[in-house]
């Protein structure tokens, strides 16, 4: 049966993206994906090389869904462009809820980032009557390419040993880039999803000490944790900022201060709607 809307995506140079196309053409369905970069996509699907901030004259299909993998906040400046889709699916984060009272400048900006994208999304669509899905994911990993697991991972490879905030118990619920594909297709054409937000996370709650441990047992190397009060862990990291000697894009020192904090949601309503059944979490 030939798919009967047409359907978007956007921020094909995401993380999630290969693992999205193809769910998508595992469901029967086809795309065209606005890139600025040129990515490999699943035969039937559309490449259309455009960078949204300079293209003058594209505007998304009559009655589209489109699925945003890009940051909220530069979703909402693309906003004009999708008059007269069906729906949006947006990807946000957790990170709403976990950095917005971070000791970290950085990450409170983030958090600001992101509720702020949500608002004027969520507004939007309201004034524009274009159903709005919002999928919040918990910490993504694939264990090769993310910059949570993967990247533990290749600190473990290169040094043989981790450092950790004692005692590290804070929990965690990380979720497979492939389930957030899930999820993500879960939410098309799905009425239940319209207008609502969601925060999904992966089929296991464990403390960031258990998940260091997993990232060591991926590498077949015996773990060897490096337990350091969360002041000194601070210092350093900002000591080496403030140097040159690390240029870190991705987190802020409060990140060893949530090693001990428990970043736990309820996702109940998210499984239950989009369907998308979490694995545990297997780092390798």
């Amino acid at each position: 049966m030939p798919q009967e809307f047409p359907l978007v995506m956007i921020g094909a140079t995401n993380l999630l993206a290969p693992y999205l196309m193809k769910r998508l053409g595992d469901a029967g369905m086809v795309a065209e994906i606005i890139t600025r970069k040129p990515v490999p996509v699943p035969e039937g699907f559309t490449l259309t090389q455009m960078d949204l901030t300079r293209a003058r004259n594209w505007i998304a299909p009559e009655g589209a869904v489109v699925i945003s993998l890009i940051p909220l906040w530069l979703l909402t400046q693309f906003l004009p462009r999708f008059i007269g889709v069906k729906a949006i699916i947006a990807v946000g984060s957790t990170s709403l809820f976990s950095k917005s009272g971070s000791s970290d400048q950085g990450e409170r900006a983030t958090a600001r980032n992101l509720q702020q994208g949500e608002d004027n999304l969520r507004e939007w669509c309201k004034r524009s009557m274009v159903h709005g899905t919002l999928l919040r994911p918990t910490m993504i990993y694939d264990g090769t390419n993310d910059n949570n697991i993967a990247r533990m991972r290749r600190f473990i490879r290169r040094f043989r040993f981790l450092p950790l905030a004692a005692p590290a118990k804070g929990l965690r619920q990380p979720i497979h880039a492939d389930d957030v594909a899930k999820a993500i297709v879960g939410a098309i054409n799905n009425p239940d999803a319209y207008d609502k937000a969601f925060n999904i996370a992966g089929g296991e709650v464990l403390t960031y000490r258990a998940m260091a441990e997993r990232a060591f047992a991926a590498e077949s190397i015996k773990p060897r944790l490096l337990m350091l009060p969360t002041e000194w862990l601070e210092k350093t990291f900002r000591a080496a900022q403030s140097v040159g000697i690390l240029n870190e894009k991705y987190f802020g020192s409060a990140i060893f201060q949530r090693m001990n904090e428990d970043l736990v949601f309820d996702v109940a309503e998210g499984l239950r709607v989009l369907n998308y059944q979490p694995r545990g979490f297997d780092p390798a």
